[in-house]
């Protein structure tokens, strides 16, 4: 088995040649897997009985890309590899005023909307460019990979797409034989340590339209399907409330059928999906592309486990970084409120630059 210094100092090398890779942690486990393609050819997703790792855009109807199994490692994951990339004094990223008061405008034209559509809920995001010339992916990864256990972290690299990076909270769908798990998860307020957790109704109501929407959307794909109790999980300096949501396939549905049900979910669209999609495209003044987007593995020993693209960042030229966030917004969100949330939520991956 490779080594975690070999490991890394491949995907320096790839990044170098322009060649396509990616490296990943799956949220608690103790072992870094990595793609490497031997070529520089875009592979897309047809009708996902494809193996390999799969990274797919916010928009449906757009081809995820396919890393085949070319070359697959993995390593132990060493804590004492990553010490000497700990965090350093944070540097600040200050936020646009003007940027602001878009977003803030924004929600409010979102509240409007949702009072006129008969639509419960509207997930809104932004963008955040910042300036950042000396960026190290290995060392940005390598801090991902130590300060967020509880998350599926992750480096992409295609020359023909770019280097996306994140730490997700938020599980897809898993399928191993015939029993799937998934989730929802909404919600967010900033962990603070001696401090009860308490979530308002605005919460509590939004992470019950996800929960809802999700297991009545799932009926017409499964034989089964049971729901956990909502509880508190914590991803980072974020809290979030969680329902966990498992059960049997329907042996008549393939993953297609099912990752079309699931994706993209209420808690990065809203509900009504189609509604509320639509509003999202007219409306947010730049392009997901992969952000709420999910990567990960499809049909790997015949197992799938796929993340939702949150808490990442794009490098956007040799010389910038763009990050993403959002929020879900409904009847009860106040502007202020939900713009603090994503300077919350951006926190996550300003920490580790």
């Amino acid at each position: 088995m490779a080594t975690a210094p070999f490991l890394f100092e491949k995907l320096k090398e790839s990044y170098a040649e322009q060649l396509p890779f990616v490296a990943y942690k799956i949220a608690n486990q103790n072992t870094v897997k990595a793609v490497f393609q031997k070529d520089a050819q875009l592979h897309l997703v047809k009708d996902y009985t494809e193996e390999g790792f799969v990274f797919a855009p916010f928009d449906s109807e757009q081809a995820p890309v396919l890393f085949p199994r070319h070359t697959a490692m993995e390593v132990p994951f060493a804590m004492e590899d990553l010490e000497k990339v700990a965090f350093e004094k944070s540097k600040v990223f200050p936020e646009s005023t003007s940027h602001q008061e878009e977003h803030l405008q924004l929600v409010n034209k979102t509240k409007e909307f949702l009072g006129n559509a008969a639509v419960s809920k509207v997930v809104i995001a932004r963008s955040k460019t910042i300036s950042f010339p000396d960026f190290n992916f290995l060392k940005v990864f390598q801090r991902l990979l130590l300060h967020y256990p509880n998350a599926t972290s992750y480096v992409w690299y295609h020359p023909k797409v770019g280097l996306w990076m994140g730490a997700s909270p938020e599980l897809l769908l898993e399928v191993k034989d015939a029993n799937f798990h998934t989730m929802s998860l909404a919600g967010t307020q900033t962990f603070q340590k001696a401090v009860e957790v308490t979530w308002g109704a605005k919460e509590l109501e939004e992470q019950k339209l996800v929960t809802d929407y999700v297991v009545a959307n799932l009926k017409k794909s499964v034989t089964s399907c049971s729901v956990s109790e909502t509880h508190t999980v914590r991803a980072g300096a974020l809290l979030h409330l969680k329902t966990a949501i498992s059960g049997t396939l329907d042996a008549d549905k393939g993953l297609s059928e099912i990752i079309a049900t699931l994706h993209p979910t209420p808690a990065v669209c809203g509900y009504p999906r189609e509604k509320a999609k639509a509003f999202i495209l007219k409306n947010e003044k730049f392009d997901r592309t992969y952000y709420t987007g999910f990567f990960g593995e499809l049909n790997v020993d015949s197992q799938t486990a796929l993340y939702v693209n949150l808490r990442c960042l794009e490098r956007d030229n040799s010389e910038s970084l763009k990050l993403y966030i959002g929020g879900g917004i409904t009847a009860k969100s106040k502007a202020e409120h939900e713009w603090e949330e994503t300077v919350s939520k951006c926190r996550t991956m300003e920490a580790v630059l």
